[in-house]
């Protein structure tokens, strides 16, 4: 848990080859004489994975894809206390732009040298870290964002709207889900579910498959139907190189979790995300929730 006046960060072990021939993205930076791993302070109301896309690019050139979370060292810094949450990433352009003056090289090492010549041993430890990790896809799964109250609305529940923060929340989603190179979207025919993605879609230039049997009316009638909704929408992201997100209902969630297998630690509060993983024998491993900032 984040204490107040604790100073956040967020980078990537970014990670390209395979085997022997692995290499890990590096940067020099001149202010410190060091060999590090990029990273960077978040900024107010942003995710830390957009951080940490934001960083990578700021600091190297590169534009990445997160892959998974990894580990939040934590240390001392000026009398505060610094967390720098990692994760795991991959290249989602193998052509660098131009990068800021923070570091003055970047550079590709073997993950051997790596793990020898990199200055921190906290980077080495979540290096190491990263490389066990799974280079897997996430099915990521959406509450809708925010919106009106029930009894402030007079028409059909399935056209409820969005408050306005819940449509501030839909249009943070638009870095967040593109951190992690959504390229499927689908949702509850339900409005209050398809505008929370709809600003993602518009900016990927994607179109949101509309699946009625997700919403509330429809799966109290038949849970079935999810089960069957699900299974397809599945079998659709695992057949595409990009992540698939899936925008839901509070009471539909825990019938599309129980067919992932999957058990969140909590409800999910309006625009919050989980990252369900394939584990071992088909079953998704531990999911990563990510929490609104809005």
């Amino acid at each position: 848990m984040v204490r107040r006046g604790d100073i956040q960060a967020s980078g990537a072990v970014v990670l390209r080859g395979s085997g022997d021939e692995r290499e890990v993205l590096v940067v020099h930076r001149p202010a410190y004489d060091d060999w590090s791993l990029p990273k960077g302070k978040t900024a107010p109301d942003e995710y830390l994975a957009v951080t940490a896309v934001r960083e990578v690019r700021e600091e190297t050139g590169y534009s990445i894809r997160l892959v998974r979370q990894l580990s939040e060292p934590q240390y001392p810094v000026g009398g505060r206390s610094k967390r720098v949450r990692w994760w795991l990433a991959e290249l989602a352009d193998k052509k660098p732009g131009k990068h800021d003056q923070e570091a003055d090289l970047v550079e590709w090492w073997p993950v051997q040298r790596a793990v020898t010549q990199l200055s921190y041993p906290d980077d080495v430890a979540v290096l190491t870290e990263a490389c066990r990790a799974p280079m897997t896809r996430p099915l990521i799964i959406v509450r809708h964002a925010k919106a009106m109250n029930r009894k402030q609305w007079n028409g059909p529940d399935r056209d409820r709207r969005l408050t306005e923060r819940g449509r501030r929340q839909a249009k943070a989603l638009v870095g967040l889900l593109d951190a992690f190179g959504v390229g499927l979207v689908a949702s509850s025919s339900s409005n209050r579910c398809m505008r929370t993605l709809a600003p993602y879609a518009q900016f990927a230039g994607l179109e949101i498959e509309s699946v009625a049997a997700l919403s509330e009316e429809v799966a109290e009638e038949s849970p079935r139907g999810v089960v069957k909704a699900m299974a397809k929408l599945v079998a659709a992201a695992q057949q595409s190189d990009r992540p698939m997100a899936i925008c839901g209902h509070r009471p539909v969630l825990p019938t599309m979790f129980d067919f992932l297998g999957v058990a969140p630690r909590s409800v999910l509060r309006p625009g919050e995300l989980v990252l369900c993983y394939p584990g071992e024998r088909g079953k998704m491993g531990q999911p990563t929730h990510i929490a609104p900032t809005l």
